[in-house]
């Protein structure tokens, strides 16, 4: 097939893609054009007509959708391709879903399901995530990457939630932290998605309203969004700081941190470090590292996210948050998570003291994704959809 392939934003997974697809016999074209607005801007759309009406392509791919492309392919009647692997994702308008050149895959199933459940789509699917293990296995671990414990990625925040927190009534206060209160025992966001009903929404924005009449009215999703940020920072912040607490050569690999969070790092002996490049310094972190953390964005109900391939994929051990569908895809013995802050430290002690199995349970782990999470198979499955 003829395919022009979109990076809009910066994809990790773009080159893989591309490698793979020319690998399997495939034609085609890439352009970088970083977008900051998915539903409009002139000069692409005048870019992307001239590139589709001037060239034969079978097909138009980008990772995460985007509302622009989807109508120009719509328009000039080319199938468009999306894989997303951001959760949730974001699509606030349903205005070019149901478009029939479109094919939407999702890596999370709560995601693909939610699409078709909430918007009646049938051109959507459900696709986990690939790894490029011929790429990885050429890189090496280095000396200068040795830890005990290593987070590569950033801390997300408190701002938002803080923020619309600070103007909820006293009872609005100490609802929602209950609910956090809770939910920090329990790994995923079922606490919250139980708690932040409907009512309690209109509440908070009547609430708002009564202080007032110019008060941000946040609706459910941004609300589940803020908390489930706010969680996270605070789950990243505590593995590291008690890793560290405990005598674990623990490092933050970030490139960008608040003046707040380095002082409190910096103060449990975290050793901050500059962010790595994703396609040779982040391979060789993971295969340096004896346990590399990964407490999964609360707002991923569902998903396996790109870390948990990306560090497996290296022949890594990873220690990660449970995510439903790891259950769908692992055996017991071939990837190790954790349900909270306490059994991740529980299990961190265990499996530096043991070699051999933290050795042992990352061999299998990589053979996994070596053999379910290909990039050719997901390509066929992705262009095999195309003529449904």
């Amino acid at each position: 097939m003829n395919i022009l392939v979109y990076d809009l934003f910066g994809s990790f997974q773009i080159n893989d893609l591309m490698f793979f697809l020319k690998k399997m016999g495939h034609k085609c074209k890439y352009i970088q054009y970083l977008l900051d607005d998915k539903y409009e801007n002139k000069s692409f759309e005048e870019a992307m007509t001239h590139e589709l009406e001037n060239n034969d392509f079978d097909v138009v791919f980008t990772t995460n959708y985007y509302p622009i492309v989807s109508r120009i392919c719509h328009e000039k009647d080319v199938y468009y391709i999306s894989w997303t692997y951001d959760s949730p994702p974001e699509i606030i308008s349903s205005e070019t879903l149901e478009y029939s050149t479109n094919r939407m895959f999702f890596f999370s199933k709560y995601d693909y399901q939610a699409i078709k459940d909430d918007y009646g789509i049938e051109n959507s699917y459900y696709l986990p995530l690939a790894v490029n293990t011929e790429r990885l296995d050429k890189i090496k671990s280095e000396k200068k990457y040795e830890s005990d414990v290593a987070l590569v990625g950033g801390l997300y925040n408190s701002d938002s939630f803080l923020g619309l927190r600070s103007i909820m009534s006293k009872e609005q206060q100490i609802y929602i932290d209950a609910v956090i209160a809770v939910q920090m025992k329990y790994t995923g966001s079922s606490v919250i998605d139980a708690a932040l009903s409907n009512e309690f929404t209109d509440g908070v924005c009547a609430y708002y309203r009564s202080q007032s009449k110019y008060a941000i009215q946040p609706n459910k999703q941004q609300l589940f969004y803020a908390i489930c940020s706010h969680i996270t920072h605070m789950e990243r912040v505590a593995l590291l700081r008690l890793s560290a607490g405990e005598g674990y050569r623990t490092r933050l690999y970030l490139s960008q941190l608040s003046d707040q969070n380095r002082e409190l790092l910096e103060k449990h002996k975290v050793d901050l470090c500059e962010g790595v490049g994703y396609e040779e310094e982040m391979p060789a972190v993971f295969k340096s590292t004896k346990i590399n953390l990964n407490p999964t964005l609360r707002a991923n109900r569902t998903g396996i996210p790109l870390r948990v391939v990306d560090v497996l994929g290296c022949g890594g051990f990873l220690l990660t948050t449970h995510q439903s569908e790891i259950d769908d895809f692992f055996d017991d013995g071939e990837i190790a998570y954790y349900e909270n802050v306490e059994d991740a430290m529980g299990k961190m002690d265990f499996y530096l003291k043991h070699e051999d199995e933290r050795l042992k349970i990352a061999k299998a782990g990589y053979e996994r994704v070596r053999k379910d999470f290909t990039f050719p198979d997901r390509i066929e499955k992705m262009l095999s959809v195309i003529s449904d």
